[in-house]
């Protein structure tokens, strides 16, 4: 409480400072950007003390990330393979996309609850490497999909046959709905889009991702029971939480806008985060939730609900300062306001929506993920820009996520389909791309993909034009000036420094110079200040606030510097003092 005060109070001492974050309406001149009172705080004085507040998660795409039989498919003995990996990068958690068995190469349309997925290997496996994880203090939380599954699961068959006890485990209805109904991310009315007709029941069942993937019928005490216990049986094998795949679509009370973000789905993901805590009170629940902050911020249900959201706009602004050009795509939802201008006043802005909008701890920033184009594509391979990206995200406070190959710049073959945005990872400079030892690559087999007719492998040959270009783990991690390599420096800082992830306070200091991002994190260890050049073309010099002036020690580079009234940074440069 001391602490919250003194900050309050030192806030409202501050010459232009407001706790809204409003701009002065005239542009700063030189002189006024280096006062050391000339800044914008955000108080924040949080306590967040879960072990995923001081987390940055990895997402990994199995079928992808390393292939330890060499039939093509990364599976669970070849992410266990590559777990000292993870270890150095830094990252302390896993989030893996979908293990169970389920028909189609992406999984998320789940045909048993409690199998893997066998192209992954046994459960004996996935036991070992959940185990393994937890020796290098890593933890590992499973993608789970509430709210529809396999239109081959057993539960849609019985109830598809109306057995007894399985009626009601879908939403049936006889007829179509004429009009109201469509795609819950859409206000077009498309009732075909959603309600689906099934021969054997002779009626329409809702499927809000087609009708092979039917929603359950989240209402039902039963279907909640059996999912309870699912959830159960994972968390008993070791897992440490679940990302929530589709939360904003759980319950529907109505056709749009009443497809989501209902209270009752709100109050059903309560229900299940009391049930998961009651089984594993630091269990992770985190929300993929499609929308604007402040629908976000509902599933935290005061407290009650969910524990954690990811922040979809942070990656879609951080790539519009940098790519401006760019119209970033989005599946099943918005990516923010590509027309408005971005500027590093975004990025503070971001920060004074998050606290609006529920704790700051609650959002997880990320650039992209399995359902975005890769960062890398829409930077147009810039490893400058890549380099600001990374600094920017390791240095934003909350609960981080890392796509795997991020950190080496793994780009994309082309869009107009997902598959391109899962590629395989690159661990070397050699044909099979360190993958495997065969050089079969799943992305080159026509059966994952039975809805393209013809169609024909692309992964060997475009990693065949990329060979040699360092783009490989094992060559970035020769070169000290890799996109690697900086992302190892800068995760290294994080995990040093608790204010980083979690501060008090933010203080931004708008200076003159407006490709340099300039803000001071401060926390009950001490103040860390972040210094970054926004162009990756062009060096930038900054006049510094009075504060930072003097005897310093660069954290990146552990490099003693005596700071003077300027400071010059190279084209992409940050630091850390």
């Amino acid at each position: 409480m001391k602490r919250l005060l003194s900050l309050l109070i030192a806030a409202s001492l501050v010459t232009g400072c407001s706790d809204s974050g409003t701009p002065p309406d005239q542009p700063q001149t030189l002189a006024t950007a280096t006062s050391s009172s000339d800044y914008q705080s955000l108080v924040i004085n949080e306590d967040a003390n879960a072990w995923w507040h001081q987390a940055i998660i990895y997402e990994i795409w199995p079928r992808s990330f390393y292939d330890a039989d060499g039939d093509g498919s990364g599976d669970f003995n070849g992410m266990t393979a590559k777990l000292d990996y993870l270890k150095d990068l830094g990252v302390n958690g896993i989030w893996l996309t979908p293990v169970f068995e389920a028909p189609s190469y992406h999984g998320y349309d789940f045909q048993d609850f409690y199998n893997v997925e066998s192209d992954y290997g046994t459960m004996e496996e996935f036991e070992n490497f959940i185990a393994e994880a937890h020796k290098r203090n890593i933890k590992v939380i499973l993608d789970l999909v509430l709210n529809h599954i396999s239109d081959k699961h057993e539960w849609f068959i019985k109830s598809a046959n109306k057995e007894p006890g399985y009626e009601d485990y879908f939403i049936w209805r006889d007829d179509r709905p004429e009009s109201g109904w469509g795609q819950p991310w859409s206000s077009e009315s498309n009732p075909a889009a959603v309600w689906h007709w099934n021969e054997a029941r002779k009626a329409y069942y809702y499927g809000a991702f087609g009708g092979s993937q039917p929603d359950l019928n989240l209402t039902k005490q039963v279907v909640i029971d059996e999912l309870n216990k699912l959830a159960t049986f994972w968390l008993e094998k070791g897992v440490d939480g679940f990302r929530l795949d589709a939360v904003r679509y759980a319950v529907e009370e109505g056709g749009y806008p009443l497809q989501a973000d209902t209270k009752s789905t709100i109050d059903y993901w309560t229900i299940f985060t009391q049930h998961v805590k009651s089984i594993k009170p630091d269990a992770l629940l985190v929300a993929e939730a499609w929308a604007d902050l402040n629908t976000i911020g509902k599933y935290r249900n005061d407290g009650k609900g969910l524990d954690s959201a990811f922040d979809f706009d942070y990656g879609t602004m951080v790539v519009d300062i940098l790519n401006p050009a760019v119209k970033q795509s989005a599946d099943f939802g918005t990516l923010g306001n590509n027309t408005m201008q971005q500027n590093r006043e975004n990025l503070w802005a971001n920060l004074k929506a998050r606290k609006a909008a529920a704790p700051m701890s609650y959002f997880a920033p990320f650039l992209t993920n399995h359902d975005q184009n890769r960062i890398m594509l829409s930077l147009n391979g810039d490893m400058n820009k890549a380099k600001i990206a990374a600094s920017l995200l390791m240095t934003t406070p909350g609960t981080l996520y890392l796509y795997y190959g991020e950190e080496i710049g793994l780009s994309q073959y082309k869009t107009g389909d997902d598959q391109y945005r899962r590629a395989i990872m690159q661990w070397a400079d050699e044909p099979s791309a360190g993958f495997n030892t065969t050089a079969n690559f799943w992305l080159d087999q026509g059966k994952w993909f039975p809805w393209v007719q013809n169609h024909e492998g692309w992964f060997a040959n475009y990693w065949q034009g990329l060979q040699g270009k360092g783009l490989s783990v094992a060559a970035q991690a020769a070169d000290q000036n890799s996109l690697l390599n900086h992302y190892k420096r800068l995760i290294a800082v994080r995990n040093a420094n608790p204010v980083l992830k979690q501060p008090d306070e933010v203080r931004y200091y708008p200076v003159a110079n407006q490709d340099v991002w300039l803000v001071e994190k401060i926390g009950e260890t001490g103040s860390v200040w972040v210094v970054i050049n926004l162009n990756p073309v062009a060096s930038a010099e900054v006049q510094l606030p009075a504060a930072l002036v003097g005897a310093r020690t660069e954290k990146l580079t552990g490099k003693e510097m005596t700071l003077g009234a300027s400071l010059t940074l190279q084209p992409a440069e940050a630091m850390i003092f």
